[in-house]
């Protein structure tokens, strides 16, 4: 627009249809930052630990991936029933990495190491992962492949939300079985990192403690 080469008297500014798209998407973001907070919090609240969250929200930027590469592919535009559908992908995609770090957790409980926990907890619950996923996409998938600009339901108007929710949950679903398990051992190597840190640090101040007491002048 700076480059537009405009006749003496004429002048060009954004009309109410994108400064709209803006707001829309300023409130998407806040929108979203706020379900990814809940999340985390009853994530925390679940495991008992403020690290190993992390290692499942994981799944939401690859779930991401995939909505924006399915819409790209289908030639089909990021509309606010597209964000909407994004975020509800968020609170089911994460269902699939809650389901394999917790049985992982109770392995681990039970008296396997990490590598087995995590190599057992994985085959344990692949089916349970894969079956929830395809029948939820399955679900979708007529609301995803709905034809004409008004036809009804499943017009155009919304297959946008079904796109974002069937591309998002394949993609995330296919990349939590590799990658939340790889997080979830570098996110409990850090967090027995910062256990045995905080330790040593008390560690050094009781120690310090005591040889002060000792040392101490008898009173008079």
């Amino acid at each position: 627009i700076s480059r537009f080469d405009l006749p003496r008297g004429y002048s060009i500014e954004l009309d109410d249809e994108l400064r709209a798209m803006d707001e829309t998407l300023a409130n998407f973001s806040k929108t979203l930052a706020m379900s990814l907070i809940l999340i985390y919090l009853v994530m925390a609240a679940l495991f008992e630990s403020w690290l190993l969250p992390l290692s499942v929200l994981t799944t939401v930027p690859m779930a991401f991936s995939g909505v924006y590469w399915v819409m790209y592919l289908t030639g089909k535009q990021m509309d606010t029933i597209s964000l909407v559908g994004s975020i509800i992908m968020c609170g089911i995609i994460v269902n699939n990495g809650i389901v394999i770090i917790d049985h992982i957790n109770q392995l681990r409980r039970q008296g396997l190491d990490r590598a087995q926990a995590v190599l057992q907890g994985g085959h344990n619950r692949l089916r349970p992962v894969l079956m929830t996923t395809l029948t939820t996409v399955f679900c979708i998938l007529p609301l995803a492949i709905g034809r004409g600009a008004t036809g009804g339901a499943t017009g155009g108007a919304v297959t946008g939300l079904g796109r974002a929710l069937v591309g998002g949950l394949c993609t995330g679903t296919f990349l939590t079985l590799f990658v939340v398990p790889i997080v979830y051992t570098i996110v409990d190597d850090v967090q027995a990192w910062v256990r045995d840190f905080l330790g040593s640090l008390i560690a050094l101040g009781n120690g310090a403690s005591r040889s002060r007491k000792h040392h101490a002048p008898p009173a008079p």
